[in-house]
């Protein structure tokens, strides 16, 4: 197998295995928070991102090893809404999902999926890439801190 990464647009025909990769995401996600679904919402999740994709314009970008998909991350444009925010800073890029194959993890998958993510971003114009990630997701934290990715802001949360 080439360990060749080939990074490219996501096409109609990667479906099933952008199911099974948001699929391991979800189970990963529930393992280390109560609240979170696992792979039975992987299918419907997908449906609701890609909506948003069309909705508010973005990318599901496809990594490959061998030829066959490894990973994925999908990312729309968004504008902070009010004027808490400098007109200059307020449309950016949201990273919503992004998933490595668990055989395929260590492999640059995830960086290069997040340079492409960038670049792509900063062509369409917009100066500043945002994602959500898990407080209980310390490998991730590491990597997005890695990839020059700082705290913008705290999302708090409270169960009853």
């Amino acid at each position: 197998m080439s360990s060749e990464i080939v990074l490219r647009l996501a096409a109609p025909q990667d479906r099933p295995a952008l199911i099974r990769l948001m699929g391991e995401l979800h189970d990963f996600e529930a393992a280390i928070e109560e609240n979170r679904a696992d792979s039975s919402a992987a299918e419907g999740h997908l449906d609701w991102v890609q909506g948003e994709i069309e909705r508010l314009g973005g990318v599901t970008l496809v990594a490959e090893m061998g030829g066959a998909a490894a990973g994925f991350l999908c990312y729309t444009f968004e504008e902070d809404p009010g004027t808490f925010v400098r007109p200059e800073y307020r449309r950016h890029a949201l990273i919503w999902d992004i998933s490595v194959a668990e055989e395929a993890r260590g492999r640059g998958i995830g960086q290069a999926l997040l340079r492409a993510a960038e670049e792509r971003a900063l062509a369409a114009g917009v100066s500043e890439i945002r994602l959500y990630v898990l407080e209980a997701n310390a490998r991730a934290r590491r990597i997005y801190e890695e990839a020059g990715y700082r705290n913008y802001e705290r999302f708090l949360s409270k169960r009853f």
